[in-house]
């Protein structure tokens, strides 16, 4: 199932790196249409992780269900994480499905009609009743939380912004923390932004460079994600680092802690940004440019660093 899962993360990595460079431009040209463009792209990763991954695990009957709940996960706030989670329960609901015993003449109906129609609805009231609120309550209670640190202790202020950018890479937690730095900036305040820019990177550069230090720590299948890691770390990807953590969640404290050390140093360093973007990409627009790359390679040293003890050596090359 793991192999499965992967292999559709995979699959939609061009679509980061599509909205990840059209995000880029529209920031270096002002050009809205561009930047909805971007918009665009990265509103499709729910949909198609739930119906790849639906899709693999079950047949091409999950790829609709899965498109529909994907979409939902997104517009419920679970992002990516609840399209690759909606993709494995339907996975398992439709793969029982199949083993109800009908005539062949109701098979076409059973595929076409009843299966879609089921799966779809218990998944999706499943969803809504189960996971929206509870979810919704988490979030409201870490943005209030957030609300409540005093913004005078910019250090410890960013060091947990950072660490929330490290958690799941791009979902909904990083995306609390994301929208906390931007909302900063109506107040012409750069140095929350200067220090999520670093921490945004943090991870992907990390996790893709560890790729040639800790060679023999790593699976094949992470060593060639290595170098796209790394360009979606320069282009201010997070989600670049979603592959690893989903393979091994020992890598998890890394990218945490990695992030957070890395905000922490931009904070002290006096990095600034009054741009709503992170990565390597916006340097041009980045107030103290030696000490934007100076905590960068302190986040990213300290995330290999991590990776040393806590990651295992793979035995499959």
């Amino acid at each position: 199932m793991r192999k499965r899962v992967l292999k559709s993360i995979v699959q939609i990595i061009p679509i980061f790196i599509v909205a990840g460079i059209l995000s880029v431009i529209s920031l270096y040209s002002d050009n809205h249409f561009i930047k909805e463009l971007s918009d665009y792209s990265f509103l499709m990763v729910p949909p198609l992780l739930g119906g790849s991954i639906a899709k693999e695990l079950s047949g091409s009957v999950g790829f609709i269900p899965g498109m529909i709940l994907g979409y939902l996960s997104g517009v419920i706030g679970l992002g990516m994480f609840g399209g690759i989670f909606v993709g494995i329960l339907l996975g398992y609901f439709i793969n029982g499905l199949k083993k109800i015993e009908i005539s062949i003449e109701m098979s076409s109906v059973m595929y076409i009609v009843l299966i879609p129609i089921l799966s779809t609805l218990v998944v999706g009231l499943g969803m809504h009743y189960i996971f929206q609120e509870p979810m919704k309550y988490i979030l409201d209670g870490l943005a209030q939380y957030l609300n409540s640190l005093d913004d005078k202790n910019n250090i410890f202020l960013n060091f947990v912004l950072g660490g929330l950018i490290g958690v799941d890479l791009g979902g909904p937690i990083n995306k609390v923390a994301y929208v906390y730095a931007t909302n900063t900036l109506v107040y012409n305040r750069g140095d929350v932004m200067g220090a999520i820019a670093v921490a945004i990177s943090t991870p992907p550069l990390a996790l893709g460079v560890s790729q040639f230090i800790l060679k023999n720590r790593f699976s094949k299948t992470e060593r060639e994600a290595g170098v796209i890691s790394i360009l979606l770390g320069i282009l201010g990807i997070t989600e670049g680092a979603l592959l690893f953590l989903t393979r091994d969640i020992t890598v998890l404290p890394t990218t945490v802690i990695g992030a957070a050390i890395g905000a922490a140093a931009a904070t002290v360093l006096k990095v600034e940004s009054m741009v709503p973007h992170g990565g390597m990409i916006i340097l041009p627009l980045i107030d103290n440019k030696m000490g934007f790359l100076s905590a960068l390679f302190i986040g990213v040293a300290s995330t290999i660093f991590m990776l040393y003890f806590l990651k295992k050596g793979e035995n499959n090359g």
